[in-house]
């Protein structure tokens, strides 16, 4: 309860959480900014002093020793984050060399080519060992087929992964993997158990030899978390539907698991430790099979917080069982800061906590059951909405009454689905009567997405890491965990509000006759997005991955592409079929491959052409040149460019028989600008004068 007089009820939880992320975010600016990690020191006068006035002002030992907590919580946040990022951008013990590489497997995955991964932990290469997970490619002479649990020894050309890519935190990196490998010849193995790798590859098994394939990537993907045999169609489907977290096994898995199997503890006659001990051992097993995702982790810690205060007849409070749940995730690796999936996941629970609660008091004349799921369902989604912009560049329009209409059917599916997985793996001859049969309201939903085209429904934004933090100061001035008077509550609630939507509207703006570029990078090759107020064209070059694609485009072309234009050779129009890209019209040099099948896209061959106030014009096959705003840029993919000079000129790296002013590459390592290092640049070309904008980190 609340006390009168005080705005907020202090918890120290939820205080030295925040204390602890804030202290890692400060060690992640020093980085990002190059600032020595010794200046963290110069918090140690703020916070003496602090103290200083705390023991003269208050008498309170509780008051001194909270202050002590949060303090310490900082200074670990910020020396855990701080050693993390120096030892991840360490050199590496080995990178381009080839030599042997043992280790035991942890995960075996399927690569996007149809190849297999394979996940080494406690791994070495020529004798040395190498920090974190490797990941292994194997080839098709490779032979035999291992599970996690065995010890593996393969020869290939081992490399190290950045801690930077593409101007944020490598997401390999935040996963523990350090290195890769590029594996030729054969494999060499011996058995080794591994209790959670046997518990999902029976699983696995189970469903893909009664299910067909896409069903099948479906259901292990509810039950484990795992998306790796998802189609990118379908996968894609579900997030444009906005329901795709529900293969992020997180609270409601781990909630229906423990309250079933305690149900049925009780049922028997067990008591409540004993049973309480066995749920939370089955949840550990069950976390661990799921890989120990921190979704699962987060949830897992919350419901053992949340047993252990029923058992001890203790008011749960989810605030402090959610900090609870952040401080241990954090103390164990700060990287896990930088998880997409953890973010979004606590998130969504702190947005559960803040908004749900009053949304569901506002739907009072409907049914409990039905404003709760609605409650939940769109505090989630406001709490998540920032990150989701921030991250992906989009968020889905259908999702906000998808999520309240179908996700609590899927929630049905999955008990339904593990109590068949469950019922089938003790009495292995109904598993081909009860899966299928469980199947079918999933492969009805499947068709449902994937032909729904809820693509239409997404609406794209620009993110930027405040965001978050205007959103979450509207959910909490609307929660009632402020004592704040209604109009107040209110005032608040609209100013965050109209500046989120404004920071928004006004950051993807164009205004007058200027042109905006903006330049990104992602595996393989690079994307250009030319936005003046008459309309958006966007430049592709090489093969870069749709996923990386339709997250740059969303973030900087708010109202879509309007017209395409694929740099490549003559044989770039392939690429069209697998970009992703919906736009009016496509641009191609002339002499490419001809398109055909296009849902009503027009294609171009012309060496030049106007497109929105900008001149365009292929100097060959591999050479774009265009002129805007009195200034001129060039996008190039060969060793030779047939061009002027330009103003700037975007680049795998600089050709041959060119010259720029300025060079940005694309994921080389040359150039005066490196979008691997430094994320995506943006230059306004207005008036003959071309500017860069926003903050360009260290290369």
């Amino acid at each position: 309860m609340r006390r009168a007089g005080r705005l907020i009820n202090f918890r120290l939880p939820v205080f030295a959480a925040l204390a602890l992320v804030c202290g890692a975010a400060l060690a992640y600016v020093f980085m990002l900014f190059g600032v020595e990690y010794f200046y963290l020191l110069a918090a140690l006068p703020v916070f003496a002093a602090a103290l200083t006035a705390l023991l003269i002002f208050t008498r309170s030992r509780r008051a001194v020793a909270a202050f002590a907590v949060i303090a310490a919580a900082f200074a670990a946040g910020a020396v855990l984050c701080a050693l993390a990022l120096t030892d991840a951008s360490s050199p590496p013990v080995m990178s381009g060399e080839f030599a042997y590489v043992t280790g035991r497997v942890e995960d075996v995955r399927r690569a996007s080519s149809g190849g297999v991964t394979l996940v080494l932990s406690s791994a070495s290469a020529g004798g040395e060992l190498l920090k974190g997970d490797v990941l292994v490619y194997l080839d098709e002479s490779a032979g035999g087929a291992v599970a996690p649990g065995y010890t593996v020894r393969v020869f290939g050309q081992v490399f190290h992964y950045d801690l930077i890519a593409y101007g944020s935190v490598n997401y390999r990196v935040v996963n523990g993997m350090r290195y890769y490998v590029d594996a030729h010849g054969a494999m060499e193995y011996s058995y080794g158990f591994s209790l959670f790798g046997v518990l999902r590859a029976g699983i696995y098994d189970m469903l893909t030899s009664h299910l067909d394939g896409e069903t099948a990537a479906i259901a292990y993907a509810m039950i484990t978390g795992s998306t790796q045999d998802i189609s990118f169609d379908t996968l894609s489907a579900f997030r444009y539907g906005g329901v795709s977290h529900i293969f992020a096994v997180s609270g409601m898995n781990i909630t229906l698991l423990y309250m079933s199997v305690f149900a049925m503890l009780r049922r028997t006659g067990v008591g409540r430790w004993p049973s309480a001990c066995v749920c939370l051992a089955v949840i550990f097993v069950y976390t661990g099979m799921c890989g120990f995702t921190l979704s699962a982790v987060r949830a897992a810690i919350m419901c053992a917080v949340a047993s252990l205060a029923s058992l001890t007849r203790n008011k749960y409070d989810a605030f402090n069982s959610l900090a609870i749940s952040v401080i241990i995730i954090v103390l164990v690796d700060p990287f896990h800061l930088f998880d997409v999936g953890f973010m979004l996941s606590v998130c969504a629970m702190l947005g559960i906590i803040l908004l749900a609660p009053p949304i569901s008091r506002g739907l009072r004349r409907l049914p409990r059951s039905l404003a709760d799921n609605i409650a939940m369902s769109l505090a989630s989604q406001a709490s998540t909405l920032p990150a989701l912009l921030a991250t992906f560049g989009y968020i889905s329009g259908a999702g906000l009454i998808l999520n309240i209409a179908v996700l609590p059917l899927l929630s049905l599916l999955y008990v339904l689905l593990f109590a068949c997985v469950v019922l089938c793996a003790v009495i292995p001859p109904a598993a081909g009567v009860l899966l299928p049969a469980a199947a079918l309201p999933l492969q009805a939903i499947v068709n449902f997405f994937v032909a729904s085209g809820f693509e239409d429904s997404l609406v794209s934004g620009f993110g930027g890491w405040w965001l978050p933090i205007v959103v979450f100061v509207g959910i909490a001035a609307l929660s009632d965990k402020f004592n704040l008077r209604r109009s107040l509550r209110a005032a608040a609630a609209g100013v965050c509000a109209l500046g989120f939507v404004l920071g928004c509207v006004f950051s993807g703006a164009v205004f007058g006759g200027e042109t905006r570029i903006v330049a990104g990078g992602y595996y393989g090759g690079g994307m250009v997005l030319v936005r003046s107020g008459e309309g958006t064209v966007m430049i592709l070059v090489c093969d870069t991955y749709p996923g990386g694609i339709g997250t740059f485009a969303g973030t900087y072309a708010p109202g879509g592409v309007d017209d395409l234009i694929i740099v490549g050779g003559d044989e770039c129009a392939r690429y069209y079929y697998e970009c992703g890209v919906d736009a009016q019209r496509v641009w191609l040099p002339p002499g490419s491959i001809a398109l055909g099948g296009l849902d009503g896209a027009q294609v171009r061959y012309e060496g030049q052409f106007e497109l929105y106030g900008t001149q365009y014009g292929f100097g060959d096959d591999y050479t774009l040149t265009a002129a805007a705003g009195g200034v001129t840029f060039a996008v190039c993919t060969g060793g030779y460019a047939d061009m002027g000079r330009a103003d700037v000129a975007f680049c795998m790296q600089p050709p041959q028989g060119a010259a720029a002013n300025t060079w940005v590459c694309f994921n080389g390592m040359t150039g005066d600008f490196n979008l691997y290092s430094q994320g995506c640049l943006q230059f306004i070309a207005n008036g003959g004068t071309l500017i860069m904008t926003g903050y360009i980190p260290e290369k």
